[in-house]
């Protein structure tokens, strides 16, 4: 079970502090430094494998993954199944950071001696299991919540922006064509636009007063 994280304590203003934290801006600095490319200025990619330990707990996170979307669907599904690129992107991230702050302010000048101090030679276990809880209690539940602001699908997408406009417009009645034409755009055609509005009305956002045809040509539905 999984939650938010819980709130900081409350901590008084001060002026004890420098504005940037001096280890902050060392490891930044650090990492602004390593080099992209070798002393022939070529591209020169870097391999950092994930430790034993690391490896198991992300094989454990990437099953969790795949038993997991079974039960979601839609733009939730589309986005949980990147887990697993963003949990080894963060771990990679945390453990750079990690190495930055612990080599402190000096480091030597030349391409290899930056690059062997800097670049850690594997991702350790600790870095895998806080990425995945990042992930977890953070990414994850505030990724969902957006997109549940937006629609977990087309469909709800589309209800919504219906909704919208119904309210924008003041409506206290409106028809399918004027749903189909004015809120949507004509996205969809009319069958379409009928299925979303019985959606809304089995859910309860709109009643449909009457079955005759509006002036529209559409069948009238109140909110």
């Amino acid at each position: 079970m999984y939650g938010w994280p819980s709130t900081p304590g409350y901590h008084p203003l001060t002026n004890e502090v420098s504005e940037v934290e001096p280890e902050f801006q060392s490891a930044l600095t650090a990492l602004v430094r390593l080099p992209s490319e070798d002393a022939d200025g070529t591209f020169a990619p870097q391999d950092v494998r994930l430790s034993e330990g690391a490896f198991e707990k992300f094989e454990q996170f990437r099953q969790f993954v795949h038993e997991t979307k079974r039960g979601l669907d839609g733009r939730e599904r589309h986005w949980y199944v990147k887990g697993e690129t963003q949990v080894l992107r963060l771990a990679g991230t945390l453990a750079y950071i990690a190495r930055a702050i612990s080599l402190g302010a000096y480091m030597s000048d030349d391409v290899e001696g930056i690059t062997s101090a800097l670049e850690p030679k594997e991702i350790a276990e600790q870095f895998m299991i806080t990425s995945i809880r990042l992930w977890l209690e953070s990414f994850w539940p505030h990724a969902r919540a957006a997109l549940r602001q937006i629609g977990l699908s087309e469909r709800h997408a589309n209800a919504r922006r219906v909704l919208r406009w119904i309210k924008a417009h003041g409506k206290n009645a409106v028809s399918r064509e004027e749903i189909r034409r004015e809120a949507l755009g004509q996205c969809l055609d009319a069958d379409q636009t009928q299925i979303l509005i019985d959606g809304l009305v089995k859910a309860g956002w709109l009643r449909e007063v009457t079955k005759l045809a509006g002036p529209s040509g559409g069948r009238p539905a109140r909110q």
